[in-house]
């Protein structure tokens, strides 16, 4: 339904209905159905001789064309705006509206050939603006009053949405951004705005200080922070468990601190202390279970003694019997005795051998358990040096593989190169398809080239799209070799979103190492080729000079 308080509504509309009544769009015509429209009065009529002989129709028709096209840079709200303020400003005398709306239509045509991923200058894009601001004092006081209410409503809005809820913590500080934030919206004139403006300057210096504490707090914390874990770190040295994440903690808390490192280290963390913890249980269950096999064969053992010295006593006594003895039926019967007691004892030896067997076959499963048990706790403290998305090493793994394969070259004087990738169009495929089709598209790739490199080479994310392949005991020609055999494998295996086929490709800069040469200056060469690979057209590989 048509707002009949907006201009900008109404003029449309206009311009739709002498379309359909096949209607010249002449200001005659256009003022006759806008007050139509509107529910205004008729427009006096004008004198035939009056009539503008713009070619109105053409600009009309353009007008519409380039409304409805969808151009970088500009979308709906500002087209609205700057025709809005076009019709303001202009609409009384005709011939100035029409330079003015074809300044307009042009401007948004020219914005069309704009490349993608340039942002455009609104004010180049809507002429409107600087029209409402130029010459004459008359149209920019105007504006002026025209925006007064938005500029009160956008002050009120940062206060209470964008200053009180990040200050909760000081609630005199909170209270004061609420109150000038209805101060704001209360601003009708020019008095009242000095005042808001003369305690808004007094309230940003209140909040300026009180950042300068929250800063020193917060440097103060980090130092205590990185005491306490070096302190822990040099009392677990021999812990395995602790000691990646410990080393972990240190890189997170050296600045620079950002969010986004705060919660991939704080994501690596649960799923390390969940693994630890259930791994622990069963370690824990494991030695139990060995401790009671192991009293157990101790207890057969001492129960083995204690037959053994009885025996030895029943032996001893039927010797002192056969002794004293020249009764042949006494002699049966001692000898009767004798081997009752002789075949109980065997079976008792041979029931102990064989719980004695079994207790040993048990103590080795459970050293086993024990062992492959430390092997995958081992494996899970080193998950923090993982890339909780991609699987791919971290800046931390990757900090430490740099310092192991370059060693190795340096002691077997081998080649080392690093290619540094980029994944092309990367945020206009999160914008189309959504940030999760952006992450899934990231595992996609590090599963592909994982796939397409040797077991050798090492994988890790870089930073967003970007990810750093370590190429081990390779010069320049092999990594060139290696990278183009990614790009063909990543080509061939396409990324599937919904059950649709995206295309996805990379650009890429290489470097070989240089004796005595830092990692810094090692990646930076290859962030220098991998410029030249997007600036020359992107999806393809360049070596660094």
């Amino acid at each position: 339904m048509t707002n009949t308080d907006n201009p900008t509504d109404i003029a449309r509309e206009a311009l739709k209905l002498l379309a359909a009544r096949r209607l010249a769009p002449t200001p005659d015509h256009f003022h006759q159905v806008y007050h139509e429209i509107a529910g205004l009065p008729p427009p006096p009529e004008k004198p035939e001789a009056a009539a503008d002989a713009k070619p109105w129709n053409k600009l009309v028709r353009e007008l519409l064309k380039q409304w409805d096209l969808k151009q970088s840079g500009l979308n709906t709200v500002k087209k609205k705006n700057a025709l809005e303020r076009v019709l303001i400003n202009f609409g009384a005398d005709s011939p100035v509206l029409f330079d003015k709306l074809q300044a307009l239509v042009q401007a948004w045509a020219r914005n069309k050939a704009a490349p993608p991923g340039v942002e455009v200058d609104e004010a180049a894009a809507s002429p409107a603006l600087a029209a409402s601001n130029g010459s004459g004092g008359g149209n920019g006081a105007d504006f002026a009053v025209e925006a007064l209410p938005q500029l009160r409503e956008v002050i009120s809005q940062a206060l209470l949405v964008g200053v009180a809820p990040r200050i909760s913590q000081y609630k005199d500080l909170a209270d004061e951004a609420l109150m000038l934030a209805q101060q704001a919206k209360q601003a009708a004139d020019q008095i009242a705005l000095a005042a808001l403006a003369k305690n808004l300057k007094q309230y940003w210096l209140k909040l300026a200080l009180r950042n300068e504490t929250d800063t020193e707090v917060m440097e103060g914390l980090l130092r205590l922070l990185r005491l306490l874990v070096d302190n822990i770190g040099e009392l677990v040295v021999e812990d395995q468990w602790m000691t990646g994440q410990i080393d972990v903690m240190r890189g997170v808390i050296a600045p620079p601190l950002t969010p986004q490192m705060l919660y991939a280290a704080e994501q690596s963390f649960k799923d390390v202390v969940y693994k630890q913890g259930t791994l622990k249980h069963g370690l824990t269950e494991a030695k139990e279970t060995l401790k009671n096999m192991v009293a157990t064969f101790i207890d057969r053992l001492g129960e083995m003694s204690n037959s053994t010295g009885e025996y030895h006593q029943k032996i001893g006594r039927y010797a002192e019997e056969i002794g004293k003895t020249d009764d042949i039926y006494q002699l049966n019967t001692i000898l009767e005795g004798l081997l009752n007691d002789t075949r109980g004892m065997q079976l008792d030896i041979q029931r102990s051998r064989d719980e004695m067997v079994e207790t040993q076959h048990q103590v080795t499963v459970a050293e086993e358990k024990i062992q492959a048990l430390e092997l995958e706790l081992s494996e899970a403290s080193e998950m923090v040096r993982q890339d909780h998305l991609t699987g791919a090493l971290n800046r931390r793994g990757m900090d430490e593989a740099f310092e192991r394969e370059m060693s190795r070259a340096r002691r077997l004087e081998a080649p080392l190169c690093v290619a540094l990738l980029d994944v092309d169009h990367f945020k206009k495929l999160n914008d189309t398809y959504g940030h999760e089709a952006g992450d899934s598209a990231l595992i996609h790739l590090v599963r592909v080239v994982k796939d397409a490199v040797r077991p050798t080479d090492i994988v890790s994310r870089y930073g967003g799209e970007e990810f750093l392949i370590l190429l081990p005991a390779t010069d320049e020609e092999e990594a060139l070799q290696v990278m183009t055999r990614v790009q063909r494998e990543l080509t061939r295996r396409f990324f599937l979103h919904n059950n649709q086929r995206l295309l996805m490709t990379f650009s890429a800069g290489l470097s070989q190492w240089r004796e005595n040469e830092l990692p810094e200056a090692l990646i930076s060469r290859a962030d220098g080729a991998l410029y030249r690979a997007k600036a020359e057209g992107r999806n393809r590989v360049i070596a660094a000079d």
